[in-house]
């Protein structure tokens, strides 16, 4: 994609910027929706696809999902963080990319939603007809996920989820860095130090009162642009990585 002829870079229009899961409009137009749920549900859902998941389920409520590992025994479930970020012992993780590295999904269903992204993604769900499609994507999985955008003919459109109906720094920084490679004018590495520092000065302070798990996925999981070749995209209530589709 070319650029203006002043030099300038092309800029998504802001009209394909959702900037917070309670502006996803009830009748969503067709096209592609990227939710981005940087910390921590974008950089979950990859790593739970790199270690083998088979799909990921998102439930429309949080509970459901010892119902859906009845109704599929091998299935791994996750649930809220628990006590101390240690999970619950009913189920298998909770949304944090590095819990789940100690988690055998491999060839298995997995189920799970999440305050902000995971209920994005129904939202939309419930909301859209058949011409809108879903997917997922953060830092870790934005280029990946560019990629795959670009060869499709519809609008793409980017969610950042925010938190408690306002819009998030950082989920507005992964968004950003999703549509700068859609458009095929990736960030500078002096843009790429921006992005962190978004993330870093929106959730570094608060993570380090919290438990060391928290500053783990930050640090070692959600800031490492370009780490996964990931692409999810939801079929029904089924994510599913469709990075080798055309």
């Amino acid at each position: 994609m070319s650029l203006p002829a002043d030099g300038a870079s092309e800029s998504l229009p802001v009209e394909r910027m959702i900037p917070a899961r309670a502006q996803i409009p009830e009748d969503p137009d067709p096209g592609n929706y990227v939710v981005v749920d940087v910390t921590q549900f974008s950089t979950t859902i990859p790593e739970l696809f790199a270690n083998g998941a088979k799909y990921v389920y998102i439930t429309e409520e949080r509970g459901d999902e010892p119902a859906f590992r009845e109704a599929n025994p091998r299935a791994k479930i996750g649930g809220g963080s628990g006590p101390n970020y240690r999970g619950e012992e009913e189920y298998d993780f909770f949304n944090s990319p590095s819990y789940v590295q100690d988690v055998d999904v491999a060839g298995r269903p997995t189920a799970m939603t999440s305050t902000n992204g995971g209920n994005a993604v129904t939202d939309l769900r419930l909301a859209g007809g058949d011409g809108v499609e879903i997917y997922v994507g953060g830092l870790t999985n934005g280029v990946a996920l560019a990629e795959h955008l670009r060869k499709q003919d519809a609008k793409t459109r980017l969610v950042a989820a925010g938190s408690s109906g306002k819009p998030s720094p950082e989920d507005v920084a992964g968004a950003l860095f999703v549509a700068r490679h859609l458009l095929e004018d990736p960030p500078t590495e002096r843009e790429l130090s921006v992005y962190r520092e978004m993330v870093e000065f929106s959730k570094g302070p608060k993570y380090e009162r919290k438990p060391e798990i928290k500053r783990t996925d930050l640090y070692e999981y959600a800031l490492q642009f370009d780490s996964r070749d990931i692409v999810p995209k939801l079929d029904g209530q089924k994510l599913y990585d469709v990075a080798g589709d055309a």
